[in-house]
């Protein structure tokens, strides 16, 4: 019983242990994705000679927070913005709302969603409008207060919101569309990985103590 149970242990071990790798090299592969993805972008013009950038490279990154959790997802995320910033496919103005999208799924998600936790499509569509709301407010809250420390003008500042409406519009969209497409996908293959056994009932447990009084009575 002693080297059965050892072994069972091992194994057990040997298994959490490939699994830790595997995540690894998925979480890579966000990155490796997210990079070449932002290479792809759409630059529209701002006021003052201003440009700004709508790219869908963050959408894999913050994708990357519900496939393969939260901590290696943070990684992928603010490696692959520091990349995209080095090479200029990003500015600031987009990494900080990437941060603020990141912390909208933080405060959803948190640590409830584990990978030993089936997320549905539903769970995946409603994170997924979060996501596409959370990243309009927040990229044109940012623009417009950019264009106030240029101007030190709010109507003008406006006119920049405005004039950035549409294009934001339509980056909310598609990562409404793209990060529970992606993280739902990439969670395919992550979710049975740490998965050691059944889940802990969190709720009440009801025990049946019938059976114990008939026996009592019959004695």
């Amino acid at each position: 019983r002693l080297g059965h149970h050892l072994d069972a242990r091992y194994t057990k071990e040997a298994v959490s242990m490939t699994n830790e790798v595997r995540e690894w090299l998925i979480s890579l592969a966000c990155l490796v994705v997210m990079v070449i993805v932002s290479l792809v972008q759409w630059r529209f013009a701002l006021p003052m000679g201003t440009i700004g950038i709508i790219e869908v490279g963050g959408a894999f990154g913050l994708a990357a927070m519900i496939g393969v959790g939260l901590f290696k997802g943070g990684i992928v995320l603010v490696a692959g913005a520091l990349i995209m910033m080095l090479t200029e496919t990003a500015d600031w103005i987009l990494a900080l709302t990437l941060l603020v999208v990141a912390l909208a799924i933080a405060a959803v998600v948190g640590w409830r969603m584990p990978l030993d936790i089936h997320m549905s499509a539903s769970q995946g569509i409603t994170l997924g409008l979060i996501v596409g709301l959370v990243y309009l407010l927040t990229r044109l809250v940012l623009t417009v207060l950019y264009a106030y420390l240029l101007t030190a003008n709010w109507t003008v500042s406006f006119g920049f919101g405005k004039i950035a409406l549409a294009p934001v519009l339509l980056a909310a969209l598609l990562y409404a569309a793209i990060v529970p497409l992606a993280g739902l996908g990439v969670r395919h293959f992550t979710e049975h990985l740490s998965s050691g056994g059944p889940t802990k009932p969190t709720g009440s447990v009801e025990i049946n103590l019938s059976a114990d009084k008939d026996k009592q009575q019959k004695k």
